[in-house]
């Protein structure tokens, strides 16, 4: 039986006076800072290992552990850095090619900053779109114009991806294999499964209570299916009110 990993995965991270988003920050998908914080000493108090998403290629990975991982390429994502450094934590951020120097978002110099902080950078495409809405010629630019892009700037490979907003088919999957991807991360919420291509992952917003992260990053099978739920309904409510001609 496969080894089960959390991999968790985050967006971004906002200051506890933050008043206003930036356009395309999710506010579901923001993690108050010192919530966040409170979630990495968690981390380091459990003796969790934070290991890089191509390790669970690995046969053997040391116990406890956990996968981190960023999505977006958030101007946060260098906060969030800051703070995994100073517990001697490593994560992935996939970054947007687009988005790299828009307002709220990283640029090229500071995605190189964090490459060389020892932080692995995966892709997020060249735009965030939905890759199983394409036609393929369309998913095959937005992978490999990604990938391409991305190894030019650091100087490296770059072969961890990220699908946005965890849109995927058979045909995003073997196009995303051709263009030198692996592994590569969905949205489905559950345990990763060591040694498979196709990675699920646990994500953590802003509604995401300390006991509840504390049975994300155990891997939890109760934790994490009470969690599903309330995702779930989490999403559901706004049709819900919008149907019964209800504001929030």
């Amino acid at each position: 039986m496969a080894t089960r990993v959390p991999i968790l995965s985050y967006h971004a991270i906002v200051a506890d006076d933050c008043k206003q988003l930036p356009r395309y920050w999710s506010p579901f998908h923001a993690v108050p800072l010192r919530v966040f914080r409170e979630q990495l000493d968690l981390v380091v108090a459990e003796g969790r290992k934070t290991v890089a998403p191509q390790d669970l290629e690995r046969t053997a990975l040391p116990a406890r552990s956990v996968v981190i991982t960023f999505d977006d390429g958030h101007a946060s994502d260098l906060i969030a850095a800051r703070e995994l450094h100073r517990r001697g934590l490593q994560a992935t951020f996939f970054v947007t090619w687009s988005r790299l120097g828009c307002a709220g978002f990283l640029d090229r110099r500071q995605v190189v900053e964090l490459d060389r902080e020892g932080f692995e950078i995966g892709s997020h495409g060249l735009s965030h779109v939905r890759f199983a809405e394409l036609a393929p010629h369309e998913v095959e630019r937005e992978l490999a114009g990604s990938k391409e892009r991305l190894e030019g700037l650091l100087g490296k490979p770059v072969t961890a991806l990220a699908v946005p907003y965890g849109s995927y088919n058979s045909r995003v999957v073997a196009i995303a294999i051709a263009a030198g991807y692996r592994p590569i991360m969905t949205s489905d919420f559950g345990l990763a499964a060591a040694g498979s291509y196709l990675l699920a992952r646990l994500t953590v917003h802003s509604r995401t209570t300390l006991r509840d992260f504390r049975a994300l990053a155990a891997g939890s099978w109760m934790g994490i299916t009470r969690q599903h739920l309330a995702n779930s309904l989490n999403r559901r409510m706004p049709r819900l009110w919008s149907s019964a001609g209800l504001r929030s």
